[in-house]
């Protein structure tokens, strides 16, 4: 059974007529820059993350994936985010005013966001690095919605081990003994529509085809980019001035891939817990916690019980991210616009 879905997982990752190139994430809810490059510098300090995620696991060669990102702001002035020593330390956040009229809400200024984001994602004997660079505008709409459009390039190099792959022919022309390996342009672009209760987003990743350098015995199996394209939506309800219901939804579709969709339920107590619920259509149901343990660090956990046909070999995908904000002049403890 195991060497079976290694054979299924090598070709359908390999072949880019038939499945997505991209690695898939349930924890893209607290790094949605994974996804969109307009996020850069979204908030008012730097926001650095690192992640890991296991995926089926029990089935031999299914794929790994480990990511390190950052972006941060310039030019970014929010006269609505608390200022002060010691904002943001407490347990429950501050209480609302009971009259809104006695607090002015200021229109944000426009700002510079610009970020950094590398991956690595091995699935049995393929492997690929994806580095990007990124930056974003962002502007107000109105005196309480704005908007960003971002931009990100830089290269995906897939490389596959031709030594670890056992043919019943060993001279196959389109796989030769040793490391083959391409590498392609990435080009990515993205908008984002936000406030402090929603959020809108479209983004697009790997727009380019060409390969840029490459070596022998890949004559046959072309290593082409494959466009993926990511819409992106979620509300805020505040139930209490310390709990709020953040419904979400993402729909990621990588041509000739069937439309995937994920429906997302998250709710956040006193800015400092948070546990939720993702169901993604066809492939799986995830349970999500964690917590900003303080102003500079936190992290998230997910478990993810496998639904498609994977789910008597598999026993669930397990996913890990580390967050650390860097230059939080404000103390902030939970981010104001990435909630």
């Amino acid at each position: 059974m195991k060497k079976l879905a290694h054979l299924i997982l090598f070709t359908v990752l390999f072949t880019p007529a038939m499945a997505q190139q991209k690695a898939q994430y349930s924890q893209y809810l607290f790094n949605n820059f994974l996804l969109n490059p307009a996020l850069s510098g979204i908030e008012s300090y730097t926001d650095v993350r690192m992640g890991t995620r296991r995926q089926w696991v029990g089935v031999d060669g299914a794929p790994v994936t480990y990511y390190i990102s950052g972006h941060s702001s310039f030019g970014f002035n929010d006269r609505n985010s608390p200022q002060g020593p010691g904002t943001g330390k407490g347990f429950v956040p501050k209480l609302p005013s009971k009259n809104p009229r006695s607090a002015k809400y200021h229109k944000a200024r426009p700002h510079h966001g610009f970020g950094a984001m590398a991956q690595v994602d091995k699935t049995g004997p393929l492997s690929a690095t994806n580095v990007n660079l990124t930056y974003a505008y962002h502007h107000p709409i109105t005196r309480k919605v704005n908007m960003s459009v971002g931009l990100a390039g830089g290269f995906v190099q897939t490389r596959l081990n031709g030594n670890a792959i056992r043919l019943n022919n060993q001279n196959d022309p389109s796989l030769l003994a040793g490391t083959m390996s391409k590498t392609n342009f990435d080009l990515g672009l993205g908008t984002w529509v936000y406030s402090d209760f929603f959020y809108v987003g479209a983004s697009a990743a790997q727009l380019v085809t060409n390969t840029i350098s490459g070596n022998e015995g890949m004559q046959v199996a072309q290593q082409k980019l494959q466009p993926h394209y990511f819409l992106t939506g979620g509300y805020r309800i505040r139930l209490r001035y310390d709990l709020s219901l953040e419904p979400s939804v993402m729909m990621k579709l990588a041509q000739p891939s069937p439309l995937s969709v994920d429906v997302n339920f998250k709710a956040t107590y006193a800015n400092r817990f948070w546990a939720g619920v993702s169901y993604r259509h066809g492939d799986a149901v995830a349970a999500l916690a964690g917590m900003n343990v303080n102003h500079v660090l936190d992290f998230g956990y997910s478990y993810d019980l496998t639904t498609s046909g994977l789910n008597n070999a598999s026993a669930g995908s397990h996913e890990l991210i580390v967050g650390v904000k860097l230059r939080n002049k404000t103390r902030m403890l939970c981010p104001e616009w990435l909630w």
